[in-house]
């Protein structure tokens, strides 16, 4: 684990591994290090037993049936949460994290209020993850993208910058996910920013 640090947020090189589990764990180090006492796990249900055993009030929130395109997975269990995808269903700062790990490149038509609605539902940090992609990514990578996602928006790790500075969240921590299938291991294909709300 490499960690570097930048004039205004840190960044974190996380080893090689292809175990999904590694980052469920690491996510898990995340909220443990932040301190929070509430969390919504937009897309997830990993973190609940984590988040009882801390004493931390976790939901976890997903539509009501996984998408019928793609190989992206769905995470849904008995404690989740369903809504329309469109409207998050809980009030402005509800809670001091949000999780929306690996999940907004699946909503191409509605990220943009997305964000605006996770900034408002948010006290505290939110944590997003995603898959990173651009014009100078090998062929191989976006063929994946298409696979796990037709019609999905897979966004430059400086696209999701712009963003997270257009809706008012200052990035504290970018963690860099690398994997042994990665094409160019000087590039980024995943990553987990850490953000604060302002």
């Amino acid at each position: 684990m490499t960690t570097i640090k930048d004039q205004s947020y840190e960044i974190e090189h996380f080893p090689v591994t292809t175990e999904v589990s590694d980052r469920i764990n690491r996510t898990g180090n995340i909220i443990c290090d932040l301190k929070v006492n509430s969390v919504l796990d937009i897309g997830g249900a990993d973190f609940f037993q984590l988040c009882k055993n801390k004493n931390i009030h976790y939901r976890s929130l997903n539509i009501e049936e996984p998408q019928k395109t793609g190989t992206g997975g769905y995470h849904k269990a008995p404690y989740t949460i369903t809504y329309d995808g469109k409207i998050i269903p809980f009030a402005s700062n509800t809670f001091e994290l949000v999780i929306v790990n690996f999940v907004l490149h699946h909503t191409p038509d509605n990220v943009l209020d997305l964000l605006q609605q996770i900034h408002s539902i948010s006290s505290k940090y939110v944590l997003i993850g995603e898959d990173i992609a651009g014009l100078d990514y090998e062929l191989q990578w976006h063929k994946r993208n298409y696979e796990h996602q037709p019609g999905g928006i897979f966004r430059s790790d400086q696209e999701w910058k712009i963003l997270f500075d257009l809706y008012k969240m200052r990035l504290i921590k970018q963690c860099i996910i690398h994997r042994t299938t990665d094409g160019d291991q000087n590039k980024i294909y995943r990553a987990l920013y850490i953000l604060e709300k302002i």
